[in-house]
């Protein structure tokens, strides 16, 4: 598991890549998995459980190890379903700075999932950078998607 200052160390070299103001790097505000309207007993639409995060954090709060707990419990009682987790963040910096995060975001997720018991050989994990025309929580996100149309990656 990344340790927090791991976390925080990536944060500090994508403020030396943002366009943007270098973010002051205090105690970061935690993420929630959504508690409204989406919590992970109730996808944003079927088979996708949102984890939303603060700008410029990768942490991950009880509230969103709790969320991930109830994932991982589907995703194992389902065991042949490939799960991707995507990540993503919001338009503020460098692109660049954003798909590092973005990618950050996701391995954070992906390994939590690994580590309450989810095979790490069923996990696929994309990034998508920036979300143009969103500044807001739901840009400062991961999903967790059931995809029955792929396979697992190997």
């Amino acid at each position: 598991m990344i340790t927090r200052f791991a976390v925080l160390a990536g944060l500090v070299a994508l403020a030396a890549c943002a366009d943007a103001p270098a973010p002051t790097v205090t105690a970061p505000a935690a993420p929630t998995v959504a508690a409204t309207p989406a919590t992970p007993a109730q996808p944003t639409r079927p088979g996708t459980y949102p984890v939303f995060f603060e700008p410029w954090s990768a942490n991950l709060d009880d509230a969103a190890h709790s969320g991930l707990t109830r994932v991982a419990e589907l995703a194992r009682a389902n065991a042949a379903v490939p799960i991707r987790v995507i990540g993503f963040a919001d338009p503020q910096g460098s692109r660049e700075a954003n798909i590092i995060l973005s990618r950050l975001r996701a391995r954070i997720v992906a390994d939590e999932l690994v580590e309450k018991g989810v095979a790490r050989n069923r996990i696929r994990i994309e990034f998508r950078g920036p979300t143009p025309g969103f500044d807001s929580l739901e840009s400062r996100r991961v999903e967790i998607r059931a995809d029955s149309a792929r396979p697992p990656r190997r």
